[in-house]
């Protein structure tokens, strides 16, 4: 099946992994499916992980047609677009703020 557009990374696409793994986040990068997010983020929490898509694009980079139908459909909380590393703190925090993370004691 040959699809319209090829899945590429965007130029920040490795800082933005990088900014959510420093941030206690696991990342699975999907960039390469067509037609879908950029990554799966684990966002730890006190309730356990919270799954989230991710779309990266740079600071003007525009969405396409099929990444806006992505986030119409999920729903803007489901689908989070980043652009900068405050997005990904922003977005880590509100994630958190719903589950606080628990911390354990020695």
């Amino acid at each position: 099946m040959q699809h319209k557009y090829a899945p590429k990374a965007d130029s920040n696409h490795a800082e933005v992994r990088r900014w959510y793994e420093e941030a206690m986040c696991m990342t699975f990068d999907v960039h390469t499916v067509p037609g879908f997010v950029d990554l799966i983020v684990r966002i730890p929490t006190k309730d356990g992980p919270i799954l989230q898509m991710v779309e990266v694009k740079t600071e003007d980079g525009p969405m396409e047609p099929h990444q806006e139908t992505l986030r119409r459909v999920w729903g803007g909380f489901c689908v989070q677009v980043i652009r900068t590393q405050r997005d990904v703190m922003f977005h880590v925090e509100q994630v958190q703020a719903r589950h606080p993370p628990r911390f354990r004691g020695l």
